[in-house]
């Protein structure tokens, strides 16, 4: 039994006894490799007959994202501050084993999993990241007697104030996890993008009005919706004020831009968006915050079908001026929630609300028609896999971002700006290689069939072609060849866990990365790492398959080199001179204060426990996107 049609038929519908599948279920489960064993496993979306076809190929991708593993191995931990922003009463470092699931970290103490042995069981703690800001230090004080800082730490701002801190044995492993958490969560995103838009084009087709909302918008849209500053703050009802650019600054860069050449950049104006405690505002009406230029807008995925269409959860990020005293501009992100108006479905009251935010910001190809083609950056739809199942990027090209020369200054819209003109360059190369080994193909077909043309009747055992058949074995980065004019995104095969390795291959791709760059970089590992106490007895893992390089640069592991930024170790800044670059304020990017002497490693940092650790389902499902408060507000909204 093939992996397409495993978990098809449910166990009602097969009518064999429990008993009988559990066994079988086991059976398949201990037959599988180790790196399908996952641990964040969200409720598969079931794809019902009635779901438009839209819809169909992104429930797939997000399921498959979801299961996805980026990460896993040991590191040392430290809860730096708790979720009002203080220094945690639990500030020590703890070994753990770590997966990284989808956007969530699944976090096991190693100490009890050596206790537990591979009898026991250890409770994991989750740590969502999907919405989380990451720093890396490469040296941070500590105050123990012998002094001294600790460097490989990275640091990562969650939901609320928490905030963690996460030391590596090395600056390769350092590099490796940081890569990682940024693919996962620029695949969320990425994602999340694409569902609106396949919203859109599923649902937003039947709804009346369509033809109104998507017209621009040249007047103030205002509105009552729930606001939430940031992930983990408690929901606010807000008074929500849309002003679009004014009518005149538009007009004039209309004109601008068809008098403008082709190669020209024409700035558009942009609008903002502010928020009140009141509805009666006026001149003198200080509003709560203001979005004064956003880069992203979308809808979250509610992690239920039935909610789909009552849901208005859309989330905005950009730059956010809070008016407190005193008065702060920082880069983050806004959840909103439009309330809904009787006899209104949520879905419809959700367009209301972004299609005036796409006009006010020029977003997706806004305020003219959305963009459609998954091959522009700008569209809703961009890297939109066609069949592909684990998107474009791996962690190898996302460490090669992290060690550009600069990158340590980016801002989070920076880094979602160069990720995607790298996936850009990943889909443009994969596309002209599946155009040429096509073309290489008809050009063989055609002279084959020159060869062996013949009036006579055909012989037993003359050459054939399968118009069928694959005409093309693609590289490990080459889909099957596609037109580019064909927008039919066909749904991936259903799977339940990240892919296996390849048959009596113990490393994974992570490994092969990490292995390409000693011989690149020099490893640097911390006084108390495991590798400076004792020796790397692995093998080394074999090199990772060619493939083309980003942004033009030569092919191979011959282009490594690149992420050096002229120093022979590379410079990821000091964390004071990262807080001199940054040009907005927040209390979150105050410096940790010095900590504690960690332990040493007891583990090396990319071996697993003899039994890998499994998180129940009741304990992921209260660490999903949608968290009780939001469902809560949700429901309050609808009434």
């Amino acid at each position: 039994q093939n992996l397409d049609s495993y978990g098809q038929n449910s166990p009602r519908e097969s009518g064999t006894p429990t008993r009988t599948q559990s066994r079988a279920r086991g059976d398949s489960r201990a037959q599988k490799p180790d790196t399908m064993v996952q641990t964040y496993k969200p409720p598969q979306v079931e794809v019902a007959n009635d779901t438009p076809p839209e819809l169909q190929p992104i429930f797939s991708y997000l399921n498959s994202h979801s299961n996805k593993l980026y990460q896993e191995g040991y590191f040392l931990k430290l809860h730096d501050l708790d979720s009002r922003g203080r220094p945690s009463s639990d500030r020590v470092w703890t070994e753990c084993f770590a997966q990284l699931v989808g956007t969530v970290l699944s976090l096991w103490d190693a100490a009890a999993l050596d206790v537990a042995g591979e009898d026991g069981e250890v409770v994991p703690t989750f740590i969502n990241l999907s919405d989380a800001s990451l720093k890396m230090i490469e040296s941070l004080p500590m105050n123990g007697a012998a002094g001294g800082s600790l460097q490989n730490v990275l640091s990562i701002s969650t939901a609320a104030n928490n905030r963690y801190l996460l030391h590596f044995n090395s600056l390769n492993s350092l590099t490796q996890w940081t890569a990682g958490i940024r693919l996962a969560m620029f695949e969320h995103s990425t994602l999340q993008e694409a569902y609106t838009g396949s919203l859109i084009a599923g649902k937003g087709k039947v709804l009346n009005n369509i033809k109104a909302i998507m017209e621009r918008s040249k007047f103030v849209h205002e509105d009552w919706a729930r606001v939430r500053f940031g992930a983990g703050t408690p929901w606010k009802r807000c008074w929500c004020v849309v002003s679009p650019p004014d009518e005149k600054e538009f007009g004039k860069a209309q004109k601008s831009l068809k008098k403008a050449s082709a190669y020209e950049r024409v700035k558009m104006p942009k609008g903002s968006i502010k928020f009140y405690d009141t509805r009666k505002v006026t001149k003198k009406t200080r509003p709560i915050a203001t979005v004064s230029d956003a880069y992203a807008a979308y809808a979250i995925y509610p992690q239920s079908k039935p909610l789909i269409d009552q849901s208005t959860l859309v989330k905005l990020e950009g730059l956010v001026t809070v008016h407190s005293s005193p008065e702060t501009t920082t880069e983050g992100f806004i959840f909103v929630m439009p309330e809904v108006h009787p006899a209104v479905s949520g879905f419809e009251m959700m367009l209301q609300f972004l299609f005036p935010v796409f006009d006010t910001f020029n977003l997706y190809g806004r305020p003219n028609k959305l963009i459609a083609d998954s091959l522009d950056q700008r569209g809703l739809m961009f890297a939109m896999p066609r069949d592909r199942r684990w998107g474009y990027l791996d962690i190898l090209d996302v460490s090669a971002l992290i060690h550009t020369e600069g990158s340590q200054a980016w801002s989070e819209r920076q880094w979602r700006r160069e990720m995607k003109k790298l996936t850009s360059t990943r889909m443009q190369n994969q596309f002209d290689d599946s155009s040429a080994n096509v073309r290489q193909f008809g050009q063989r077909r055609n002279t084959t069939t020159a060869r062996t043309f013949s009036p006579a009747p055909e012989r037993v055992n003359a050459i054939r072609f399968s118009e069928d058949a694959s005409s093309s074995s693609p590289g490990s980065r080459s889909g099957s060849p596609a037109q580019q004019s064909d927008l039919q995104f066909g749904p991936p095969r259903r799977t339940d866990s990240a892919p296996p390795g390849a048959q009596g291959s113990p490393h994974k791709r992570s490994a092969s990365d990490a292995q390409a760059y000693r011989k690149f970089l020099t490893e640097t590992p911390s006084r108390l790492s495991y590798e400076a106490t004792e020796p790397d007895n692995e093998e080394m893992a074999p090199l990772p398959p060619r493939h083309g390089g980003a942004l033009g640069r030569p092919n191979g592991p011959g282009a490594l080199p690149r992420i050096q930024s002229g120093a022979e170790t590379p410079t990821l800044g000091s964390l004071d001179q990262e807080l001199r670059s940054q040009e907005v304020s927040s209390p979150n990017l105050m410096p940790p204060e010095p900590v504690q002497t960690p332990p040493a490693f007891s583990h090396n940092p990319s071996s697993a426990p003899p039994k890998r650790p499994f998180a129940a389902p009741e304990l992921r499902r209260a660490h999903s996107n949608v968290d009780a408060a939001t469902l809560y507000q949700m429901q309050d909204a609808m009434r």
